[in-house]
């Protein structure tokens, strides 16, 4: 279930990355509303799966909100200059699905989740900026990055494990 899980995140990664850098967000979001949907059903308390997605679908745009009313990023495929885009959200939805499956041996090492937010959040931005889905506007931007999701990673299984819908 963890490979499982882990080739989704990685799947739905790259179709929200291609839909905004080739504006075909609508064909994007729903395949992660289906790999979302495959998530929820496949959680013991829905309840609790789904309430972690909202928790981190709220908490992780504020985090890029910032980014971008700081003038540190930009995004393609906006509605609206001043709001992050609709396929960040599906993103946090995405890395929230991961928390308490492919993710969940994280948790036991907290300095490790640090470190994993640090080098892992950034790179998942170069590698967007790569695919001309984001643009990072100078080298405060990867600071900032690094140090938010270093807080984020570890505060976000904090919050898995407490609303854990896989629990045994």
């Amino acid at each position: 279930m963890k490979l499982i899980n882990f080739g989704l995140f990685q799947l739905g990664w790259f179709i929200a990355i291609w839909g905004a850098s080739h504006q075909t967000l609508l064909a994007s979001m729903i395949a992660i509303s289906f790999i979302l949907t495959i998530h929820i059903i496949q959680a013991r308390d829905k309840k609790e799966a789904v309430t972690l997605l909202l928790m981190i679908m709220l908490l992780g745009p504020l985090f890029d909100q910032c980014l971008l009313s700081l003038g540190l990023i930009e995004y393609k495929s906006q509605f609206s200059e001043y709001i992050v885009p609709i396929w960040i959200v599906a993103l946090w939805g995405l890395f929230a699905s991961t928390l308490n499956i492919s993710l969940s041996w994280l948790r036991h090492y907290k300095l490790l989740a640090v470190l994993f937010g640090l080098i892992g959040g950034p790179l998942s931005y170069i590698a967007a900026e790569k695919l001309h889905a984001i643009q990072l506007m100078n080298s405060y931007a990867l600071i900032t990055l690094a140090l938010g999701w270093a807080l984020l990673t570890p505060i976000s299984l904090a919050m898995a494990e407490k609303w854990n819908g896989f629990r045994a």
